[in-house]
């Protein structure tokens, strides 16, 4: 979905011959492709099945009428305890983690310009998850701390990775190698933290690395609750200009895009 000026009336039957919907919005459109909307229908209706059967079937199987009058609050005791405190969180928590999974791929496929690109690729899953193990295996931290370590060990590693990928600016397949090669170094020191750590700390770190939606709570959706609802309208909002950026710098500068920031803070605007 992208806004642009409305556009004249052949310009608009060409989008509608193109499977494109024009939608007016005062001196404004909003043009609407029909395949990424019948994508996105298709996706929401795969979802929200999915939702239901992961609500209602398990260990203590809920008919469906009765999974809908514990949503509504007025089910049986132990329908509403089983679904609101031990289902419904875990998916809820896997929606939502999924969905900021989802758009940061998305995002880093239009920095790196490669369809490959991912915080994986380039290194910065793995530095989070050495903050992680830090945290888990020589602090014996909490949640709140070992979430606190993997979003510094995440954030560290970007600073790494763009500091040594900088030469004149940074491009995208630079951006890429160096990620792999940080990547690489880091999880060499995160398989010796785990053959070193005790076997119990080691296993929970296992876990958390996997990652799992097991004994997930209320406790543990709320900090992604308030995070996705606020940075996902950043990362739409910036959508156009990172298509921009997947035609290269030079062509993004030319078309008012800031390709890169410099270190005073004055964007770059292709000119010298």
């Amino acid at each position: 979905m992208t806004g642009t000026r409305s556009a004249p009336a052949p310009a608009r039957a060409r989008a509608r011959r193109a499977g494109v919907l024009d939608v007016r919005l005062s001196r404004y459109a909003v043009r609407l492709h029909r395949r990424s909307l019948l994508v996105g229908a298709t996706l929401v209706l795969v979802l929200t099945v999915t939702a239901a059967l992961s609500l209602a079937t398990g260990t203590y199987p809920i008919p469906f009428a009765d999974l809908l009058r514990a949503l509504a609050g007025q089910g049986r005791a132990a329908d509403e305890f089983v679904i609101g405190t031990l289902r419904l969180p875990r998916v809820c928590a896997a929606l939502l983690v999924g969905a900021a999974l989802g758009v940061g791929g998305a995002v880093f496929q239009s920095l790196s310009r490669n369809p490959l690109g991912s915080p994986d690729v380039i290194g910065f899953d793995t530095g989070a998850a050495t903050g992680a193990l830090l945290v888990i295996l020589l602090a014996h931290g909490g949640h709140s701390a070992v979430a606190l370590g993997a979003l510094v060990g995440g954030l560290g590693t970007a600073l790494l990775v763009y500091l040594l990928a900088m030469k004149r600016g940074v491009q995208g397949y630079r951006l890429i190698l160096v990620g792999i090669g940080i990547a690489a170094m880091l999880t060499s020191a995160n398989q010796y933290l785990l053959t070193r750590a005790d076997i119990t700390d080691a296993q929970a770190a296992a876990v958390w690395l996997t990652g799992s939606l097991h004994n997930r709570s209320w406790d543990d959706v709320l900090p992604v609750a308030v995070a996705v609802p606020v940075l996902l309208p950043v990362a739409v909002g910036l959508g156009r200009p990172l298509r921009m950026l997947e035609l290269g710098d030079d062509m993004a500068g030319a078309l008012g895009v800031p390709a890169e920031r410099c270190g005073c803070g004055r964007c770059w605007s292709g000119s010298p």
